[in-house]
C-alpha cells in the first residue's frame, strides 16, 4: 500500500514511458547528423566531420611513414650487418636473424608510439566536432533509458515477490551490485594504463591483457547471472512445496481435532473408496506432533496448539535460501583450487578430450548431489522412525540408538580422527548432530556442499558457453559429448538440488535443531494476527447483536472525550482528504491507510490491509471516518456482553435450515461460520490466510487453550469423491458464551 495507489502507479509508469520516448527521439535527432553553426571558432574542427568513419591500421602501415627509430648504440657486428645484410646473413645466419628481429621489434615499438600519438591528437581534434558531441549526448541518453528500465524492472520484482522470497531477492540484488563495483574497478584499472604496460611486457601488445580482463569480467557476470537465475528457479519450485505443507498442516489439525493419536494417523484414510494417506503426509503429521510436544531432552518449551508448523518451515526455507545465495569464502576457496587444476586442463592438446574431461566434471557434480541426497534421506527416515515398543523411556529412536552407542563405547579408548577433530574439536556431538557427516559441523558441511555445487553449476554452464559454444559444427561425436556435458548438471539442478534443499530444511529444523529465533518470530506473528482477527470478530459480532436487539447503533461522537478516541480522531485528521467521488465525505486514500494504522499503533500485513479497505471503505479506494473510528473503538471498548452473546446464539439457532433443529438449544461450528460469512464477507474468504481459515484457527485455539468442553458430532457431506464423514463441534449456550468470553481475551 505504501507504494502508492493505482492512479499514482499508472501516472508514474505513463510519465516514465513519455520520458523514455522523448529520450529516444533526442537520440535519433542528435545521431542524424551535425547541426549548423555559425561560429568561426569551430569551423576548422567541423571540417573533420567529413573524415571517413572507418579506417584501419593496415592502411596506415602501407603508407611510407617516416619514423624516428632510436636503435641505440650500434655494435661493430651490427654495423657490419647494416653495411651488407645479405653477405652477413650468409656468413652469420643466426646473428643476422637476431639483428633483424631486434630492429623489427624496435621499429614496431616506434610505430605503436607514433600511432598512439596520432590517435590522441585525432581524438582531441575529433572531440571538438559536432559528431562527437552528438554521440556523447546519445550515449548519455541511452544510459538514462537503460537505467530507468532496469529500475522499473527491479521495482516490479520487489513488489511482485512476497515475504517468502523478498529477503532472497534483496541478497541477489546485492550480489549484482557487487558485480557493478567489480566492473568499476576493472574500468578504473584499465584507465590507469598499468594493464597496457603489463600487457606490453608480457605479450608485446598493449591490448591483449585488457581484452583478457574484459573477457574475465563478462564471464564472472554471466556466472553470477546464471547463479541468480538458477536460485530463482529453485525458489519458484519451493513455492509449491510450501503450498503442500499448508495442505498437510490442515490435515494434521483436523486429525488433532478428532483426537487422533500418532498411531491412529498412520491408519487414516481419505476419499471413496477409502485410500491410505500418502507417507509424506503421515511423516509431516509425525514431525508436527513431535515439534509441538517435544521430548524433555529435545526442548523444555512445548508450543501452543495453534502454532503453524507450515509457517515455521516456510520461514526456515527463506532463511536457508538466504544462506545459500550468500557465497562464502570457502566456496571461493574451492573455485581457486579448481582454477589451479584448470591450468593442467589447458595442457590437454585434443579438443574432444578436453570436452570429455569437462563433461566428467558435470558427472562428478551430479554424483556428489546424489550422495548428499541419499545421506539426508537416511537422516530423515531415522528422525521419523518411532521408538521401540519395548522401550521404557519416552525418547525418540535416534536418541535411543545414540545412547546405546555411547554406552557400548564407554570401555573403548578410540582416538579421534583428524576429520573429527577438525569438525568437532573437543566437544561431543549430540544425538541429532551425530547423524550427519562431521558431527557438530555436519549441517554447515551439507549446506556448504549445496551452495558450492549450485555455484559450480553456474560456473560450469558459463564456461561451457564460452569455451565450447562454437564447437557444434565440428561433428556428431562432438555434439554427443556436448549433450552429455549439459544433461548431467541440468538433471542435478532441476531434480536433485530442490530435493536436497528440502531434506536439508526438514532435517535441520526439527528435533534437537529447532531454530528458536524463527519459532519466536512465528509465535509473535501468530499473536499479532490473532489480536487483529479477534478485534474484527468482536466488531462484527457487536454490530450483529445490536441489530438483533434493535438497539441504536453506537456511533462515536465527534466530541468524544476519551483520550484514546481523541487520538484516533486527531490521527485521522492528519491523513484525511476530500473524497473525489463523494464530496464532503471524510476519507483516507488507500495509499495512506497503512501509515494511518501504524500511527494509531496497529501493524498488519498487506492482505489484512486490503480486507480492511474493502470493509471500512464502502466500495471506495480508501477508508471512511465513521466506520473506521467505530472499528478502532472496539480496541479499547468493553468486550461482548452476555446479552449480546445470547442474542447471537438464539438468532443463529433460529436460522437453522432444518426445521427439526430450530431452537434445539445448540449450534454447530459450521452454522456459526456460515452466519459470520453472511454478515461479513471477510469471514468467508477461502485460501491461505483467508478469513475462513483464520476463523477455524481461532476456534481451535480458543477451545484447546481455554479447555472449553464442547461435544462433537459426525455429519455426512458431499465431497469431491462422494459422501464423506465430517466432524463438527457443537456449542451450547454455556460453551458458546465461554468461547466468546475467553476467546476474545487476547
Amino acid at each position: 500500500m505504501a507504494g502508492g495507489g493505482p492512479f499514482q502507479a499508472r501516472l508514474r509508469y505513463v510519465s516514465t514511458g513519455a520520458a523514455s520516448l522523448l529520450a529516444v527521439a533526442l537520440v535519433l535527432f542528435l545521431a542524424g547528423g551535425p547541426s549548423g553553426s555559425s561560429s568561426l571558432a569551430v569551423a576548422k574542427s567541423e571540417q573533420l566531420d567529413a573524415v571517413p568513419r572507418t579506417s584501419s591500421l593496415e592502411e596506415e602501415d602501407d603508407l611510407d611513414i617516416p619514423l624516428k627509430v632510436n636503435y641505440g648504440a650500434l655494435s661493430p657486428e651490427e654495423k657490419e650487418y647494416l653495411a651488407d645484410p645479405a653477405k652477413y646473413a650468409e656468413e652469420h645466419p643466426e646473428e643476422a636473424l637476431k639483428f633483424h628481429l631486434k630492429r623489427k621489434a624496435e621499429r614496431q615499438a616506434a610505430l605503436r608510439e607514433e600511432y598512439k600519438k596520432e590517435r590522441e591528437e585525432m581524438l582531441e581534434r575529433l572531440s571538438e566536432t559536432n559528431r562527437a558531441r552528438n554521440v556523447i549526448i546519445a550515449i548519455l541518453a541511452t544510459i538514462v533509458i537503460i537505467t530507468v528500465l532496469i529500475d522499473m524492472a527491479a521495482g516490479f520484482v520487489r513488489e511482485s515477490c512476497g515475504e517468502f522470497s523478498k529477503p532472497v531477492v534483496d541478497i541477489l540484488f546485492m550480489e549484482l551490485a557487487i558485480l557493478g563495483c567489480i566492473a568499476l574497478l576493472v574500468f578504473m584499472s584499465v584507465k590507469t594504463g598499468i594493464p597496457e604496460e603489463i600487457s606490453t611486457q608480457i605479450f608485446g601488445t598493449p591490448s591483449e591483457l585488457v581484452e583478457m580482463f574484459d573477457t574475465a569480467h563478462v564471464l564472472m557476470f554471466l556466472i553470477v547471472v546464471l547463479f541468480v537465475g538458477m536460485t530463482a528457479l529453485i525458489l519458484w519450485r519451493f513455492a509449491s512445496f510450501c503450498e503442500d505443507w499448508e495442505g498437510y498442516e490442515l490435515t494434521a489439525i483436523e486429525a488433532v481435532k478428532q483426537g487422533k493419536s500418532l498411531k491412529d494417523i498412520q491408519s487414516l484414510t481419505f476419499g471413496s473408496p477409502p485410500r491410505p494417506l500418502p507417507e509424506e503426509i503421515k511423516n509431516y503429521c509425525t514431525m508436527r506432533h513431535n515439534f509441538l510436544n517435544p521430548a524433555m531432552r529435545v526442548s523444555r518449551h512445548a508450543l501452543d496448539s495453534s502454532f503453524r508448523f507450515s509457517d515455521y518451515l516456510r520461514d526456515c526455507t527463506t532463511h536457508t535460501f538466504k544462506e545459500i545465495v550468500e557465497v562464502e569464502p570457502e566456496t571461493w576457496g574451492v573455485v581457486m583450487v579448481l582454477i589451479i587444476i584448470a591450468r593442467v586442463y589447458m595442457m590437454i592438446p585434443h579438443e574432444d578430450v578436453k570436452l570429455a574431461v569437462f563433461a566428467g566434471l558435470g558427472v562428478v557434480l551430479l554424483g556428489v548431489m546424489i550422495v548428499t541426497r541419499n545421506k539426508l534421506l537416511e537422516i530423515y527416515m531415522t528422525l521419523m522412525r518411532p521408538n521401540d515398543a519395548d522401550s521404557e523411556d519416552n525418547l525418540p529412536y535416534y536418541q535411543q540408538r545414540h545412547a546405546e552407542i555411547r554406552r557400548a563405547s564407554r570401555g573403548e579408548s578410540k582416538e579421534k580422527t583428524w576429520f573429527d577433530k577438525l569438525c568437532n574439536g573437543d566437544r561431543e556431538p549430540n544425538a541429532h548432530q551425530a547423524l550427519f557427516w562431521g558431527g557438530a559441523s555436519g549441517p554447515k558441511l551439507v549446506l556448504h556442499i549445496i551452495r558450492t555445487c549450485t555455484f559450480l553449476a553456474s560456473v560450469y554452464f558459463s564456461l561451457f558457453v564460452f569455451r565450447f559454444g562454437g564447437d557444434l559444427t565440428r561433428g556428431i561425436h562432438t555434439m554427443v559429448l556436448m549433450v552429455i556435458a549439459v544433461i548431467c548438471p541440468a538433471i542435478m539442478m532441476y531434480h536433485y538440488v530442490p530435493q536436497v534443499i528440502k531434506l536439508y530444511i526438514l532435517t535441520t529444523s526439527i528435533e534437537m535443531m529447532r531454530n528458536k529465533h524463527i519459532i519466536h518470530e512465528v509465535e509473535h506473528k501468530i499473536r499479532r494476527h490473532r489480536r487483529m482477527f479477534v478485534h474484527r470478530l468482536v466488531h462484527t459480532l457487536k454490530g450483529y447483536a445490536r441489530r438483533i436487539l434493535k438497539a441504536d447503533r453506537e456511533r462515536v461522537s465527534r466530541d468524544i472525550e476519551t483520550a484514546r478516541m481523541q487520538k484516533i480522531k486527531e490521527t485521522f485528521d492528519m491523513f484525511e482528504v476530500d473524497c473525489p467521488s463523494r464530496p464532503g465525505t471524510r476519507y483516507i486514500p488507500a495509499h495512506e491507510v497503512e501509515n494511518f494504522f501504524m500511527q494509531v499503533g496497529l501493524q498488519m500485513d498487506a492482505h489484512e490491509m486490503s480486507d480492511l479497505v474493502q470493509e471500512l471503505g464502502d466500495g471506495l479506494d480508501g477508508i471512511l471516518f465513521e466506520p473506521t473510528v467505530d472499528f478502532l473503538g472496539g480496541f479499547s471498548s468493553s468486550q461482548l456482553t452476555d446479552q449480546m452473546i445470547d442474542a447471537v446464539f438464539v438468532d443463529i439457532d433460529r436460522d437453522n435450515k432444518n426445521p427439526h433443529k430450530k431452537f434445539d438449544n445448540e449450534i454447530t461450528e459450521d452454522e456459526f461460520c456460515a452466519k459470520l460469512s453472511q454478515i461479513n464477507a471477510f469471514f468467508g474468504t477461502k485460501g491461505h490466510n483467508g478469513g475462513a481459515e483464520q476463523l477455524i484457527d481461532w476456534l481451535d485455539w480458543a477451545v484447546i487453550t481455554h479447555k472449553i468442553n464442547v461435544a462433537s458430532k459426525t455429519e455426512e457431506i458431499d465431497g469431491s469423491d462422494g459422501p464423506e464423514a465430517h466432524v463438527t463441534r457443537v456449542f451450547t449456550p454455556q460453551t458458546f458464551r465461554a468461547l466468546l468470553k475467553h476467546g476474545s481475551n487476547v
